[in-house]
């Protein structure tokens, strides 16, 4: 059985697919296919499936910034009471706290404290009780502050709602159902109807899946669509609206690892003449650089694209990401890169695969790329994790395509990229 099981219908552009992720897994279509549909669809899946436990935070998070924000406004508004204090360093220690139960048994501690103080006899903060209460209505328990007599209720009904908070999130944590998943990916745009994605059988994607177990084969998942990331760690504010930039962003900025694999390093460094580092004397901190072998240094956001290209994925072995629990999606590798190179960039592939055990899933229509792959993975013998996808236009519905395996066989591919060898005939007047 193939680890990741691919199954798509009506989605798109993408008519119907059914796709097993191998060792090395290229699709191949025209422009408009639905090839990137495929790559995101898989990333995010994957993405959000690794990483659950940080959705459920988000999610506590949401719900516990008005109480934060309510809880800062009493320090300041009380700051010349001694329980003020205790409260906003209670709030700045639960907010560096991990442990979920801490964390409860912390805002608790503050709350109780404020109600503590509410009990008391003061009839001369009554303006601030009323804001508080302003406060609270609107933005925590959502309904009309005056269903409670008096500030102690009004703080226990606050008490209460945070319990739920916290129990809702160890729920979200022991049981990881799906439809907190399901809800993320519709928020960029993704409908999981008509999608089925599995884990050795076992769906964690897609129509009537309840829950999302651990991932096994991919625990990390990178998706790469463009070089031009390559150099713009720090500016993550051009970076925040594509989630998949932000995190191979974040994935270039970790430092290396004297553990790496030497001879892949060394090979890609044999490729462009150089090597990439990281320059720790910039103002923003860890500056992705490219140093030739004669010494020639530049900023990787200034360097070639073809290097950025290849100066990723040296980045990314260099500081541990590549590893045998890693898919790497790429989308079209061979855009910015000149003939020879996108065979030595398929190479690379094949080797990375070869000696990390690092899967991949590639989007092509390059024939250089697809044979490269082809050929290079028999001579490295691991033509075996090797498999091809074409996309077919369907016959009944224009602009629509299939997703057809064919093994290694290559061949249908070539016969639909050479009509570009017709179009020369036809327009050159051959």
């Amino acid at each position: 059985m193939s680890p990741i099981q691919i199954f798509i219908k009506d989605y798109k552009a993408v008519k119907s697919a059914e796709i097993d992720l191998n060792g090395i897994t290229v699709i191949s279509g025209i422009n408009g296919s639905g090839k990137s549909t495929i790559s995101k669809l898989l990333y995010y899946s994957l993405f959000y499936a690794n990483n659950y436990e940080q959705l459920v935070q988000n999610k506590l998070w949401d719900n516990l910034l008005p109480l934060k924000q309510l809880m800062q406004s009493i320090a300041f508004d009380f700051a010349e009471y001694p329980f003020a204090k205790e409260v906003k360093n209670l709030v700045n220690k639960a907010h560096d706290e991990s442990n979920l139960n801490n964390k409860r048994d912390t805002y608790t501690r503050a709350l109780k404290s404020i109600r503590e103080y509410c009990d008391s006899d003061d009839t001369e903060n009554e303006p601030k009780f009323r804001r508080l209460r302003q406060i609270i209505e609107n933005s925590i328990l959502h309904q009309p502050s005056y269903s409670y007599s008096d500030m102690p209720k009004l703080i226990d009904a606050v008490i209460k709602s945070t319990g739920s908070w916290f129990d809702e999130a160890e729920r979200l944590l022991t049981q990881r159902p799906f439809s907190l998943v399901k809800q993320k990916l519709a928020e960029i745009g993704i409908s999981t109807k008509g999608i089925k994605i599995s884990e050795y059988g076992i769906p964690f994607v897609g129509y009537r899946v309840s829950s999302v177990p651990l991932m096994s084969f991919a625990r990390q998942v990178v998706y790469i669509d463009t070089p031009m990331v390559a150099g713009m760690e720090w500016f993550h504010d051009s970076l925040q609206h594509t989630e998949y930039w932000k995190d191979l962003a974040s994935l270039l900025n970790k430092p290396t690892q004297h553990t790496s694999n030497r001879w892949l390093n060394n090979h890609i460094k044999d490729i462009l003449n150089g090597e990439v580092y990281h320059d720790s004397s910039t103002p923003y901190g860890q500056n992705l650089m490219f140093r030739r072998n004669d010494g020639l240094e530049v900023d990787m956001i200034d360097s070639a694209t073809g290097i950025k290209s290849f100066s990723i994925l040296q980045t990314l072995l260099l500081n541990g990401t590549i590893t045998k629990n890693t898919l790497l999606i790429i989308d079209e590798p061979e855009a910015h890169l000149h003939p020879q190179w996108i065979v030595e960039y398929a190479r690379l592939v094949v080797l990375m695969y070869k000696k990390t055990g690092a899967k991949f899933f590639i989007a092509s229509h390059s024939t250089d790329f697809v044979s490269a792959v082809k050929y290079i993975a028999e001579k490295e013998n691991v033509s075996r994790s090797l498999a091809f996808y074409y996309a077919e236009e369907d016959k009944k519905q224009k602009y629509m395509y299939n997703y057809r395996s064919i093994g290694t066989d290559i061949e249908p591919i070539f016969e639909s990229f050479n009509k570009s060898l017709d179009k020369i005939s036809e327009y050159g007047g051959w």
